[in-house]
Parts: C-alpha cells; structure tokens; sequence
C-alpha cells in the first residue's frame, strides 16, 4: 500500500521534531502562565467565578465554531453556570449541543490531576454528544465508543468532494489508542518517572496523534482540543484559565492546513511544523485570557467605583449589555441614542434625558461630533493595581510571603476539589518544607486541612 498518510508510515507514532527556535516560545509561554496565575490569585472569590465561566463559555463557543457550529452564547453560559453550581436555573428550552460541550470542559476541568483513560476519553464523547444519540444512531456512529469501521474527512460538496484524510482501519483503533494513552501517561508531569516534555509540545504532540487516529465516528477535533488542555493543565496546581481553542478559531485555516500537512508526511513523522504553530497558539491563548481578566477587573472597579450611584432600570440595562458581550462590542464601538431606545424601549425625550444623566455622573463620554453621528462610551476607572508590592526585608518576612502565598494555593485547591488529590499533596509538602518545622506555621497549615479526612495530609 502507497503511504499516504502519516500512521501509514513504518515509523509510526514516534514524531520527531527540531527544538530550535520552541526555548524562545515556551519561555514566553512560562512567564505569561506565571503573570496569569498570579494574576488569578489576586481575584475574589465572586471574579474568580465569572472568569472561569467567562473563558470556559469562550472555549466552548471557539471549539464549537471551528467545527462550524454557532452556539448560543447565554444557553451554554447558563449550562457552564449551572456545572459549577454557580446557578440554579433550568433551560428554557432543548439544548444538547450547549449542554454538552459546558459538562465536557467541566469534565476536563476536574480530571486534570487524573491520568487519561479509555474509559475518560469515551465518557467525554458521551457527555459532548449527550442528547444526540437518534441522530447518531441514524449515521451509525457510536456514541461513548471507538468506531469499528473506517473513517474518513471530505472537503467540497458534490462532484467537487476529495478526500483529505483516512483514519486508521477500526479493528486497530483500539490498540492505537491504547498505545496514544500510554504515552501520554508516561510523559505527564502527575508521572514523577517520566522524561519531561514541555506542556505546549505535549499537548501538541498529543493532538496530532490523537486526531490522526480520528478514534470516533464524530466529535474528534472537540475531544482533540479537550485532551490538548488537558496536558496543558497538567503543568499546574489548580486548572488555569485560558482558551486554547480562541487563537485556533481565529486562525482556523492556518489550524486546518496545518493538520492536513502534519497528517499526510512522507517520509517521515517530523512535525516541527505543527508544534511551532500549536505552541505559538497556545502563548497566543494566555496572552488573550489575561486581557479578558483585565476587562473583569475593570468591570469589577466600574462597578464598586458606582455602587453608590443611583440609576433608573433603563440605565442598568444599557450598562449591563455594555459588558455582556466583553471587551468588544458596545464597549469598543459605543452606542448611539437610537441604540439606545432599541435595547431600552425609551422614548427619544426619556433617552436624551437618560443620557445626560449618565454623562453628569461620569459613566458615560459623548463623542464631539453632534446629531445622528454623537456615540457614548463607557468611562472606565482607573485601574488599582492588582499586585502587592513587597520591600525588601528579612528573612522571615521573605518566608511569610512565600508561605501565604502557598497557603493561598492550598485553599484554592481545596475550594476547588473539595477532596485530597495529588496537587495538594505536593503543595502541602512544600509548605512543610520551608515551614521546617515551625509550631506556628504548621498549625495554619492544620487549620486550612483539617476539613479534609486524609491523615497523611497531617502537618505534625
């Protein structure tokens, strides 16, 4: 048989790929992340919950749109919300394919201190597809199980349809993946054993393997991105935030040329190519996710800057859809009066009056052109800064620091887990650690897990 594609190929799967010029990138990338973190840190626990929801509705949305599906934006807001327990409402109607996706990434979210599995894999499947299963029955895909017959991607429509992919056979997917498991469970950071990879080129490599096996009759590109992030939590204690599949979306193109090369190599499996594209995306990723953390920091400052400021209903209307759709939008391009009526139902005396208002109480500027043409914007606050700064001192003030600020991480873990997990495990050694064996810093630590009912986790 003519190789054609890459696990057709006698050296399949050992991708190879040149590490010149990736130092440079996954350096940035650390320092991003730690900026992040940081960053994340600092959030109360209300901001904190909205940025989850917010970057999570973001990665929902952008992974869907690449498979050329439009969600609603509010209806998997709603289901992410409700995945958290962070809202008690029920749907106002059927939506599968919003509900799916938000339990998918909620799923991926808590399994990230796990090791991967079949079992994990095809539960995502299920989840993502959850609802769908008639339609699917009716194509013959499995829903929850690796497919047993061949599989292939076709572009064009009609006589111009070509194929540009063929999976491998179905009577060897299931040892395929077998092998892909393995090796992402050798390589993970939870695997004190294991050769360390970097997590950009381990998400990277993962995806393309994942995707040339193509497990399932549909939904693999999801469940690709899904375990990309996946490997990219690995590398820290609780789940960041950021959206990989944002920068993939914005350059869907560039994401699906890159796939169809990396899939048909010949003669060999290097895909340099590809990693040097999938870790500039994920950088690409967390510079994106820290200025959405920005703009709620904004919006948390505008709203605590006004939380004395009397405003009729229209005027928290107009100023809650100013935000709802994030940086972009109404606050990038403003309103006009007429908008303003559209989303108030005003009439254009209240509006003028409404407006002025807003403009005598600072929330709003008007632009100097007059008439139809005159927009308002937004009047952010200036910003507080949102690290503290530390002087220089001794020792122990230096171990106070570093101390509260593990202490931090610890509390976020358990806040998050609710239950012991390799991450804390390591975070309470290494407060242990530097504590040495101090009375009192040990007893904070006993404080903060006395809830959890793990007597390894004891300080003393």
């Amino acid at each position: 048989m003519r190789e054609k594609y890459n696990w057709q190929l006698s050296n399949w799967p050992n991708f190879t790929y040149e590490s010149d010029g990736l130092n440079k990138t996954i350096a940035e990338y650390t320092k991003i992340s730690s900026n992040l973190q940081g960053q994340v840190s600092q959030l109360d626990q209300e901001n904190k919950s909205e940025a989850y929801i917010y970057l999570m509705v973001e990665e929902a949305i952008n992974t869907s749109a690449i498979e050329g599906e439009n969600l609603n934006r509010e209806e998997v807001r709603s289901s992410v919300a409700r995945y958290l327990d962070l809202d008690l409402s029920q749907p106002k109607g059927i939506f599968h394919k919003e509900d799916g996706i938000a339990s998918l990434l909620i799923d991926v979210r808590e399994n990230f201190t796990n090791n991967l599995s079949k079992e994990m894999i095809c539960n995502w499947h299920e989840l993502l597809l959850n609802g769908q299963e008639d339609y699917y029955k009716k194509m013959e895909i499995k829903v929850g199980d690796y497919r047993i017959g061949p599989v292939e991607i076709v572009t064009g429509t009609g006589d111009y349809q070509r194929t540009i992919f063929e999976g491998p056979p179905g009577n060897i997917v299931e040892n395929e993946m077998e092998a892909f498991i393995n090796w992402y469970n050798d390589t993970s950071p939870l695997n004190e054993d294991s050769d360390h990879v970097p997590g950009p080129i381990r998400s990277a490599i993962a995806h393309m393997w994942f995707t040339s096996i193509h497990p399932f009759g549909d939904g693999n590109g999801r469940i690709a991105r899904a375990i990309s992030e996946h490997a990219l939590f690995q590398d820290f204690e609780i789940p960041p935030l950021f959206s990989v599949s944002t920068p993939i979306n914005n350059n869907r193109n560039d994401y699906y040329e890159m796939l169809a090369e990396s899939s048909r190599l010949e003669p060999s499996t290097n895909i340099t190519s590809w990693i040097n594209w999938f870790v500039e995306a994920t950088k690409e990723a967390q510079i994106d996710a820290k200025d959405k953390i920005d703009f709620i920091l904004k919006k948390s400052i505008f709203w605590d800057h006004h939380k004395d400021t009397k405003l009729n209903k229209r005027q928290e209307k107009i100023i809650t859809k100013f935000f709802s759709f994030g940086a972009n939008g109404l606050i990038e391009n403003g309103i006009n009066s007429e908008k303003y009526q559209a989303i108030t139902g005003a009439s254009s005396s209240t509006t003028t009056r409404d407006l002025n208002d807003l403009i005598d109480k600072g929330i709003i500027s008007q632009t100097s052109s007059g008439g139809r043409s005159t927009r308002y914007n937004l009047v952010f606050v200036d910003e507080k800064p949102v690290f503290n700064i530390f002087p220089k001192g001794e020792n122990k003030v230096k171990m106070n620091i570093t101390l509260n600020k593990i202490a931090g991480d610890i509390q976020r873990n358990i806040d998050f887990h609710q239950s012991p997990n390799k991450a804390l495990d390591r975070l309470v050694k290494k407060y242990k650690n530097i504590a040495n064996e101090n009375d009192e810093y040990l007893k904070k630590l006993d404080d903060l897990i006395s809830g959890l009912n793990d007597s390894s986790m004891s300080p003393k």
